[in-house]
């Protein structure tokens, strides 16, 4: 009887368990293996996906300002030792046409009794026109010095907008040139002095401020910034600070060779060029640019 219980009691012997827990570890060391590729795979996708969506993100942002850019505005400004490089420029808040402008020699008929008001076309309802009193008015500007000279007399200031003399007797007495219900769709502004030159197409740009893209290093990591102030007459190199619109970028700040914009003035025969070479890298996952953006040169 005894030995019939001893019979049924019995279990697996050490070398069964250790048989078992060999071949357990071998399919798990598998099993891992194979969780771990697509794990990587994964991984290596999702990163790849992350500096795409930066690196183009910030390419087609600096595409459609630039594009936007008053012509003849871009400057660049860098700082090889401190490995910075800014692009500077004025995007345009409103471009029209004038019929009549302040000019020592203008051709085209003026006020005879106020030298500083220039009359342009505006459309009521249009919600796009932003024009705001302090606006600069730039009439025919040929290089970087008529953007950000007063002297060059390529630029002035906003002072005043109306309609009231287009004798429908209801001025726009806003301010904000915004709200004018001219018949004839044309608004008077009042500018700070007269211009030097007219304009071949009769064309007058509005601008408000300047727009800075810096590629730079901060907090141990390269990447480009975005920033915006006042028109200043030099270009300012943005050591801090700014929006931060792409990371990981991988260009040699302090090789000239490597430097990520580079800007050919407009000529007669063709236009402003802003020439971009942007590297990106992300755990060795690497994104290139090389990309020129036309600046169309009308002015």
């Amino acid at each position: 009887m005894s030995k019939v219980k001893l019979a049924a009691a019995k279990g697996f012997t050490l070398i069964e368990l250790i048989t078992v827990i060999i071949v357990l570890g071998v399919v798990s060391i598998g099993i891992a293996g194979f969780l771990r590729g697509g794990f990587q795979i994964y991984a290596d996708a999702t990163e790849r996906q992350q500096i795409l969506t930066e690196s183009r993100f910030v390419v087609e942002r600096l595409n459609r300002e630039l594009r936007m850019a008053i012509p003849n505005s871009v400057r660049l400004i860098d700082d090889l030792t401190l490995e910075i490089q800014c692009i500077e420029f004025v995007p345009a808040e409103w471009v029209s046409f004038y019929t009549t402008l302040p000019v020592s020699t203008s051709t085209l008929p003026a006020s005879p009794s106020v030298s500083t008001q220039a009359r342009i076309v505006e459309l009521p309802n249009n919600r796009l026109f932003s024009l705001q009193l302090g606006d600069f008015a730039f009439v025919s500007p040929t290089d970087n010095d008529d953007i950000y000279l007063a002297s060059e007399q390529k630029r002035q200031t906003v002072l005043a907008c109306s309609d009231a003399l287009d004798g429908d007797g209801n001025p726009d007495g806003d301010g904000d040139c915004n709200t004018a219900d001219s018949k004839s769709h044309t608004a008077e502004l009042t500018l700070s002095g007269a211009f030097a030159d007219e304009s071949p197409a009769s064309r007058m740009y509005f601008g408000r401020r300047i727009v800075s893209f810096c590629a730079r290093t901060e907090g141990g990591k390269k990447g480009i910034y975005r920033h915006q102030g006042n028109i200043t007459t030099k270009p300012t190199l943005y050591d801090t600070g700014g929006d931060l619109m792409a990371q990981h970028l991988r260009n040699d700040l302090s090789e000239n060779d490597q430097l990520p914009f580079a800007v050919s003035s407009a000529v007669l025969n063709r236009n402003g060029l802003v020439h971009m070479v942007l590297a990106f890298e992300l755990n060795e996952e690497p994104m290139n640019y090389s990309i020129e953006v036309h600046i169309p040169n009308v002015p």
